[in-house]
C-alpha cells in the first residue's frame, strides 16, 4: 500500500516541541522555565570533518571526527516567572560573580557548575496527542550567549524575547513509539 493511502503515516509537525531544563523545573527554590515560555529551539546539529591525502594527483577523503553545532532557543519573557532573572541566576550558579569584592573576582565558571545549575536539557518532538515521539538529550551543556531581548521601541507592541546559545558535548537521540488515540473526547 503507498504511504499517502496510509492514515497511520504522518510526518513529525515543527510546532509540536517542548523544550525543558530539569534542573530549572525540579527545584522549587528556583522560578524556573515553563515549557510555553519556549517559542523556537534549534535540534541538534552533527559535523563530520574531512581528512585529505594527496597521492600523486589524486585526493582521497576521509571521515574525521563528529562535532556538534551550538542550539539556539528563544524564550519569551514574561514578568512572572521572570525568564530573564533565571538566566541571570544560572550564570551566577554556574560560577560568575560581578567583580565587586576580591574574593568574587577570582571566581570564575566550570562545566560542572553549569550542569548542576541547569540539569539536562531535552527537546521533546510530540504527536498530536501530546506524547514524546523523539526526544534528544543534550550533555553536558551551558550557555554560551544570553541576548536579553535586543533593543526596545515605543513603536512595537512585540512581546520580549530572550535568545540563549548553548553549547553541548554530543546530543543522544531516543525514539518512543507511537500514542493511541485518547478514548474519549476532554480525557
Amino acid at each position: 500500500m503507498a504511504f499517502w493511502n496510509d492514515v497511520r503515516t504522518e510526518p513529525k509537525r515543527q510546532f509540536r516541541f517542548e523544550l525543558s531544563f530539569t534542573k530549572l523545573n525540579q527545584d522549587s527554590g528556583k522560578s524556573g522555565i515553563p515549557a510555553w515560555a519556549v517559542k523556537t529551539a534549534s535540534k541538534p546539529k552533527a559535523n563530520v570533518s574531512t581528512i585529505e591525502h594527496q597521492y600523486i594527483d589524486h585526493t582521497f577523503k576521509y571521515p574525521g571526527r563528529v562535532t556538534w553545532d551550538p542550539i539556539t532557543v528563544t524564550l519569551v519573557d514574561p514578568i512572572n516567572p521572570d525568564v530573564s532573572y533565571t538566566m541571570l541566576e544560572i550564570l551566577g550558579a554556574s560560577g560568575y560573580k560581578f567583580p565587586t569584592t576580591d574574593t568574587a573576582a577570582k571566581n570564575s565558571l566550570s562545566k560542572r557548575m553549569f550542569k548542576d545549575a541547569i540539569g539536562s536539557i531535552y527537546i521533546d518532538q510530540i504527536d498530536e496527542f501530546g506524547a514524546t515521539i523523539e526526544r534528544w538529550e543534550l550533555v553536558n551543556p551551558f550557555i554560551t550567549s544570553i541576548d536579553f531581548g535586543g533593543s526596545l521601541d515605543y513603536s512595537s507592541d512585540e512581546m520580549n524575547e530572550i535568545t540563549v546559545e548553548l553549547t553541548f558535548d554530543w546530543a543522544k537521540m531516543m525514539r518512543f513509539g507511537k500514542a493511541q488515540a485518547p478514548s474519549s473526547v476532554g480525557s
